[in-house]
């Protein structure tokens, strides 16, 4: 295939260099190399798998490491800089760290799949809302519904390297069952109505404004796998 030709030609390459310096002196890439260079196989994998371009499959993954590499200096901060008293919320699989004014949420789950395999979709009935799809890769899938006075936002995506900061200033979290599942919920702003859970494979987020709680955690239940 071609992917074994191309790892075959790097390999004899590598042998032709070694042979013409024999005592090549030792060096230590840096870590941006060896993440970009983790990118950069992983983007032409991808792109024999998916048959698509290899740079756009590179700059989506260098994206996402930088994304994670942002949340880790976020939180570094926040802990040197006196925002290390929190409240620790452990449920479904999530570990949330609740401090005076946000919370922080993660998860690291080494089992869950690498992209998304299944399907969800909501089956309340919703007529009278716009739908927008904000984002439908194989990592995320984002949608809004909403008019005038009323908002709906349903998202899931994997699981891996996953770091979220969540406005809970001023609001009280508490646990909502969402089908069987433990939601992390509370109120945003006042006015946004917000959930979070882990099915086992994925990370669910769910917000609603302008709609009564009843009717809100409804919508929320009648999220099915497709």
């Amino acid at each position: 295939m071609i992917h074994d030709r191309f790892y075959e030609a790097l390999a004899m390459q590598a042998a032709a260099i070694e042979a013409a310096v024999p005592e090549m002196p030792e060096h230590r890439f840096s870590l941006r190399y060896k993440r970009k260079k983790k990118a950069l196989i992983k983007a032409y994998e991808k792109s024999i798998l998916r048959n698509e371009n290899v740079f756009e499959a590179f700059r989506r993954l260098r994206l996402r490491q930088k994304i994670r590499v942002a949340f880790l200096i976020v939180l570094s901060v926040l802990i040197l800089t006196g925002a290390g008293v929190y409240i620790t919320h452990h449920f479904g699989g999530l570990t949330a760290k609740q401090y005076d004014t946000h919370t922080m949420m993660y998860v690291e789950d080494p089992d869950a799949p690498d992209t998304l395999l299944e399907h969800f979709r909501i089956t309340y009935d919703l007529t009278g809302l716009s739908k927008e799809v904000v984002d439908d890769d194989e990592y995320q899938y984002w949608e809004i519904w909403e008019d005038n006075e009323r908002h709906v936002s349903f998202s899931y995506q994997t699981k891996h390297g996953i770091g979220m900061r969540m406005n809970t200033e001023g609001s009280i979290v508490k646990y909502v069952d969402i089908n069987g599942y433990e939601a992390f919920y509370y109120i945003a702003h006042d006015t946004v109505h917000c959930l979070t859970w882990d099915n086992g494979d994925y990370l669910f987020s769910f917000d609603f404004a302008g709609i009564d709680y009843e009717t809100g955690i409804e919508i929320a239940k009648s999220i099915i796998k497709e």
